[in-house]
């Protein structure tokens, strides 16, 4: 983070301020401000998109309950740095999943959402259940174990045969379980709300608004849904609640390749993966697919996830005739964002194409053939609207450093 800090600092060594306006550095003739108590400095532009990144990505993310920690870090010198590394998992794991939402948001959507449609599922009673949705948070994200030290509850005659005890659990203890509170949230939330109405403003006073706000404005657009969906989830839990008995005498931490891994992280299918031998569910468990307890739901997931994804990849078209470095960056930003935004779409229309065939959760044959062949496009397309973002910094159009006058919303005479 310092040496990110300094980054930002050098950027924005380009101007400098002093009582009679914004002198500017030779290499930045376009840059321009004429009123020194109505300014922004390029550390502003890029520290407000980082932080409000940060602030999202660090409240958004609930990941899933990790599995317990046989060996607590200890604090004596010659064994500190390498054991508070491996030891803290927890971290390490919620670190992993900060990162995965920073550069593909829509897949901790899709994450996100079929866990919401689980636990609804619980809550009202639609998947022969009767508990809250916290409970079915709970359950789907692996906080409930047999025993001490059993496997999750997590399949669905798990949850049958241990419905009592999950329901005789109260909310408050699952609730205390949790590393964050209604308050936390709705700072970050406001946030996020606060910095897309400050791109909203900066558009209607046709003011110009840099293709890195535009992807920070992008980014938290879909965490306030991924703050909907997550709202009643708890966060950064690291023990589950045990109950009942062990159904097994001895579990192992789930083993999976890096490629069931990465398979997870699209469609959370583990085909090696066994919960009733395992200690903890994978990152991107959202109850089992074999298990079939949300067949009946699963194609609301998929849609949300792609119309979402597609939202995502229009919000960069707002941008379409800004002003960039070269027409060079501005063709690539173009076709990215048409591709990141045309993709989901196919996805979906292939996924709906195949209703008739099946009510099952799982994607269709067409939008699979599709998602895999597009695949290397959309990975290229997303890292290019990464970095072209931070390359047009170095060539901003005349009224970027221009702050949003405020007083003109404010009633006076």
């Amino acid at each position: 983070m310092l040496i990110l800090f300094l980054l930002v600092h050098l950027f924005s060594s380009t101007a400098n301020v002093s009582r009679g306006g914004l002198h500017l550095d030779p290499r930045a003739p376009n840059d321009s401000c004429d009123d020194i108590n109505n300014c922004r400095r390029l550390f502003d532009i890029v520290w407000g998109c980082l932080t409000t990144i940060f602030a999202c990505t660090w409240v958004s993310v609930h990941p899933n309950v990790p599995p317990p920690d046989p060996n607590p870090p200890d604090f004596f010198w010659p064994k500190l740095k390498w054991r508070v590394i491996v030891a803290s998992g927890p971290l390490w794991r919620r670190l992993k999943l900060m990162l995965i939402t920073v550069i593909a948001p829509e897949l901790m959507f899709g994450f996100a959402a079929k866990q919401f449609i689980v636990a609804q599922g619980f809550s009202k009673g639609l998947l022969e259940f009767n508990i809250s949705r916290r409970h079915g948070y709970f359950i789907s994200m692996g906080g409930f174990v047999t025993g001490t030290g059993g496997p999750p509850i997590v399949t669905k005659e798990q949850v049958r045969k241990h419905i009592s005890d999950i329901a005789n659990v109260r909310e408050k203890v699952i609730e205390d379980k949790s590393k964050g509170d209604g308050l936390s949230k709705g700072v970050a939330l406001l946030q996020g709300l606060w910095f897309i109405t400050q791109c909203l403003a900066r558009a209607i006073q046709h003011l110009p608004v840099t293709q890195l706000e535009v992807a920070t404005v992008a980014f938290a657009v879909l965490n306030v849904f991924i703050w909907v969906l997550w709202w009643g989830k708890p966060l950064d839990v690291h023990d589950p609640i045990p109950v009942g008995f062990a159904d097994v005498p001895e579990v192992q931490p789930p083993v999976l390749s890096r490629l069931e891994r990465f398979v997870g992280l699209f469609n959370d299918t583990y085909e090696n993966y066994d919960p009733l031998i395992s200690n903890s569910v994978p990152s991107f468990w959202a109850i089992s697919e074999s298990d079939d307890v949300d067949d009946k739901y699963a194609n609301t997931s998929v849609y949300a996830e792609m119309i979402v994804g597609s939202v995502f990849g229009a919000i960069h078209c707002a941008v379409w005739n800004a002003s960039f470095p070269s027409p060079h960056e501005k063709w690539m930003w173009r076709s990215c964002a048409v591709l990141v935004t045309v993709i989901p779409l196919l996805i979906l229309v292939c996924q709906c194409g195949h209703i008739v065939n099946s009510d099952t959760l799982r994607i269709k044959p067409g939008a699979r053939i599709v998602a895999y062949i597009s695949f290397p496009g959309y990975v290229l397309a997303r890292i290019f609207l990464i970095v072209l973002p931070f390359t047009a910094l170095r060539a901003l159009p005349p009224g970027t450093f221009v702050d949003v006058d405020w007083s003109i919303y404010i009633p006076h005479l």
